[in-house]
């Protein structure tokens, strides 16, 4: 049993502070602190409130996460398992993405952490020069056994349709081989036109349009990918 990361973790994709947290729950920073450092436990009441408010189920609070990442290659990337040594260059990543506003290198190691425990988020590696480029996943959304969501965020130099169609087949290749994933879904902003090619390259079909669903308010288009209709 890991809550203590669990916790940590959805904090920091929901983009609060331990006080922020602490203020919702209406308990103490300290307490946020000892449940995030495993030196205490959340209580059996308080457990379903915090499943309730990050959405999630008391299951998966609990649990330790998924396998080891394999290292996987197409011909230009690399995707493995993360190593803390992997924190600078983390840090020093330039992503737009507000949880990856990562202010040192401590924070960097902290959310590394999380990531090879939950196995959802996965460094993208340059094979020619072993520079660490953007982070890919496919993350566990909480609706049933595999279906995920595909979350790709690469630096600007490699942010073109190539790359992206490239990453995209080789994280989905291994969802749908090496996991079980069964449908894999992935959204974006209209004028993301790069990402939207790549995932039209990879088969990916567009759903509709969920308007007014990003934070900022913006509209977010959908685009989804089963098993049968992935091809490597």
């Amino acid at each position: 049993m890991n809550v203590g990361l669990s916790i940590k973790k959805l904090r920091i994709t929901n983009g609060l502070t331990q006080y922020q947290l602490a203020e919702i729950l209406n308990v103490s920073m300290q307490t946020i602190s000892r449940w995030e450092t495993s030196v205490t436990y959340p209580d059996i009441f308080m457990l379903p409130i915090l499943a309730k408010y990050f959405n999630v189920t008391v299951d998966s609070l609990l649990s330790d996460g998924g396998n080891v990442m394999k290292t996987i290659e197409s011909d230009r990337l690399c995707i493995r398992e993360w190593s803390e040594s992997d924190a600078p260059a983390l840090h020093e990543l330039k992503l737009n993405v507000s949880y990856l506003e990562l202010s040192t290198v401590n924070e960097s190691l902290d959310i590394i952490k999380i990531w090879k425990v939950h196995q959802e988020m996965h460094p993208i590696i340059l094979k020619e020069t072993g520079e660490l480029i953007g982070i890919v996943g496919l993350v566990d959304v909480n609706r049933y056994k595999g279906y995920r969501k595909l979350e790709v965020y690469i630096c600007d130099k490699y942010h073109d349709v190539s790359h992206l169609t490239e990453l995209h087949k080789l994280i989905l290749g291994y969802g749908f081989n090496d996991l079980g994933i069964l449908v894999a879904f992935a959204q974006c902003t209209a004028n993301e036109e790069m990402l939207t090619q790549a995932m039209k390259n990879t088969g990916f079909a567009y759903e509709g349009t969920l308007r007014k669903f990003g934070r900022d308010m913006s509209d977010r288009m959908r685009y989804s990918i089963t098993r049968d209709e992935f091809s490597c």
